[in-house]
């Protein structure tokens, strides 16, 4: 239950070697690469850097497997989007394929996916210039559309030689005036198609005259006429008939074709399992980037867990024979630069994640996840104490641990639920809270809508002993690393004032013994001297030292905060616990009618999981931000390098080592 030791190695091989070398390191998972520096952050060659050493680079590669990849994503697209096969129960069960690294290679040899994608995509681009062209034939027809009532072809009115002919627009609120204006012209022919929105459409026939010409001008200027181009050889109502049996057409080539992309379903798990295969192929052709060369060989650098190193080597031996050079060494405690790879036991490890959410620890940090999970499970529970509650999440967990199949982190993160769910039912048993009601004669330890005065005092006790439990571990840190008075002044001082100030505080004001009043206040007083002489040590000047003493000696107020945070311990159970018993009172509000007997169930079964969802969010949200905040804050910095391994991340196929 620690951080994973960590060697680091150099590796050295003839270069014809490294493919199957990185293929064999791929299969082996537990490498992080180290990116070979050969020049500094100015581009300046590195000062150890040795002469003929270059950086391996392979853009034409990496280049071809990106192609790949957009062909195979484009195919495995296509056809999800036009597979109609349901999604059963027991598709969800089954979730994803699994694989082992050598059958996934086998895969990808014996399966023509090259073919299948060439295809699909030759269909998908087919299918997709249809649509754009059915798509266009459509804006067409809505624009003829606008031109139904003419019964001429416009061709035939642009060849008239004795008149002008003219198709246009006017904004419908100059309608008016533009009937007004055109009806006083005397050789002049004007008739209304159509009316849309704001506009109206008109064909306009006039005599060449000048004079009518002129008129007819000013008509338009006034009514601000718009000229439009009608640029078809045929009436429109033909045209658009015409344009119906293009579309038709189409549609039936567009049918067809996604009646072929259909034929393609059943391929579709095994483009998926070549694409993941392909991203594993894409991460070595990535992370060979990071290693140099000569013209013979190429160096590797890296680093591996300590406990894998006879593995390792046997894998190197393995592929290179004897035509190796490997080098490896133990990293040093306080190197920065160590990627973090966490190893906890079967309950803590469900709770990496939220570590990996704050901050990895430091190489010469400790792990706080074990550190923390008691107290996750037991403050979740607090705020979630319903026993119908933590039994629903219970059955559901284990259903789902039992029945589906689920890759690692998925199987992780159910865990994790699966745990917290005992507690939640141990706190719902204490409050007597069974899906927010009281089940007369059942033992409940306390009544929370009574007794949360006891509650709130139970909640700040929980919270000083997880501080203080968080100060005793920033104690032993520093007194492993040999500083054993900074542990004395950091940590024995804040428990002497915090413990001696409650302690006071609680017998001065019950009137309890005044020999531990008495002695509870000379504690305090000690651990605030102690506080003030030693807080600001590091500065420089009696005047700066004894300041950032009595700064530091300030922060006992960041301390009470951190007590009345826990109190969200009491408010979250109490809330929920409310809502649960008003969602109750509302259902037996509306019984005894027929209309009742139908809402009933639905005012039960949803309120109660609408309040089952806010009430775990709610937990999850409130006790990792305690977790965060007042417990890290007391002995947690993090900031270390999460260790990458040499896999990508699956989304289609579970990949087992």
């Amino acid at each position: 239950m620690a951080i994973v030791k960590m060697s680091k190695f150099e590796l050295v091989v003839f270069a014809e070697q490294r493919a199957k070398i990185l293929k064999a390191l791929q299969k082996f998972r537990e490498v992080n690469f180290v990116d070979i520096k050969l020049r500094d952050e100015n581009g300046e060659i590195d000062k150890d850097a040795v002469e003929g050493v270059a950086k391996y680079v392979n853009n034409e590669e990496l280049t071809h497997i990106d192609e790949r990849l957009y062909q195979l994503s484009s195919a495995i697209s296509l056809i999800k989007k036009y597979d109609e096969r349901k999604t059963r129960l027991r598709d969800i069960i089954h979730g994803n394929e699994n694989y082992t690294f050598d059958t996934l290679s086998k895969k990808v040899l014996t399966y023509d996916w090259k073919k299948i994608t060439s295809e699909l995509n030759s269909i998908g681009v087919q299918y997709s210039q249809i649509k754009s062209e059915i798509s266009k034939k459509y804006t067409r027809y809505d624009e003829i559309d606008l031109w139904e009532r003419l019964d001429v072809n416009p061709m035939e009115l642009k060849k008239l030689k004795k008149v002008n002919t003219f198709l246009g627009t006017i904004p419908s609120k100059l309608k008016g005036d533009f009937i007004e204006g055109i009806s006083k012209l005397d050789k002049t022919y004007y008739e209304e198609l159509k009316i849309v929105k704001d506009e109206v459409y008109y064909l306009v026939i006039s005599s060449i005259d000048e004079s009518e010409k002129e008129k007819l001008s000013e008509v338009f200027r006034n009514s601000s006429f718009t000229v439009e181009n009608l640029d078809i050889d045929a009436v429109p109502q033909d045209y658009k008939n015409e344009l119906q049996k293009e579309i038709g057409e189409l549609k039936k080539q567009k049918r067809k074709l996604k009646a072929q992309i259909k034929t393609y379903s059943e391929d579709l798990t095994d483009l998926q399992a070549v694409y993941e295969y392909m991203q594993n192929k894409k991460l070595r052709i990535v992370e060979s980037e990071k290693l140099a060369q000569t013209k013979n060989t190429v160096l590797i650098k890296g680093w591996i867990p300590t406990e894998k190193v006879q593995e390792f080597e046997k894998v190197v031996k393995n592929e290179a024979g004897s035509s190796y050079y490997l080098t490896l060494e133990e990293a040093r405690k306080d190197d920065e630069t160590v990627p973090i790879k966490l190893k906890n036991g079967k309950i803590s490890s469900s709770f990496e994640n939220l570590t990996g959410m704050y901050a990895y620890p430091r190489y010469n940090e400790i792990d706080p996840t074990p550190l923390f999970t008691p107290f996750y499970i037991l403050f979740f529970g607090m705020m979630g104490a319903d026993v119908g509650y933590g039994l629903v999440l219970l059955l559901a967990t284990m259903f789902v641990l039992k029945v589906v199949n689920l890759s690692s982190q998925m199987r992780k993160s159910v865990k994790f639920f699966f745990y917290l769910s005992f507690s939640v039912i141990f706190w719902g048993i204490l409050y007597g809270s069974y899906f927010g009601a009281e089940i007369p004669g059942m033992w409940r330890l306390i009544n929370p809508s009574k007794e949360y005065n006891t509650l709130l005092i139970g909640s700040i006790v929980f919270g000083v002993v997880h501080i203080f439990i968080g100060l005793a571990i920033k104690a032993y840190m520093l007194i492993r690393d040999g500083k054993a008075l900074d542990a004395v002044y950091d940590v024995l001082f804040w428990y002497m004032a915090l413990m001696g100030g409650m302690a006071y505080l609680v017998f001065k004001m019950k009137n309890l013994s005044p020999a531990v009043t008495s002695v509870s206040m000379w504690i305090m007083i000690v651990g605030m001297v102690g506080i003030v002489l030693t807080g600001g040590r590091d500065a420089k000047g009696v005047g700066a030292k004894l300041g950032g003493g009595l700064y530091s000696l300030y922060g006992i107020s960041s301390y009470v905060g951190d007590f009345v945070s826990y109190s969200r311990l009491m408010a979250l159970g109490l809330s929920g616990g409310f809502i649960a018993s008003a969602i109750n009172m509302i259902a037996g509000m509306i019984s005894g009618s027929w209309v009742g007997m139908i809402f009933i169930p639905v005012i039960l079964i949803g309120g109660h999981f609408f309040n089952m969802f806010l009430s775990f969010l709610g937990a999850y949200v409130h006790t990792s931000r305690l977790m965060y905040v007042e417990y890290f804050g007391k002995f947690y910095e993090g900031g270390g390098k999460p260790f990458k391994d040499f896999r990508t991340e699956n989304k289609y196929i579970n990949l087992d080592d």
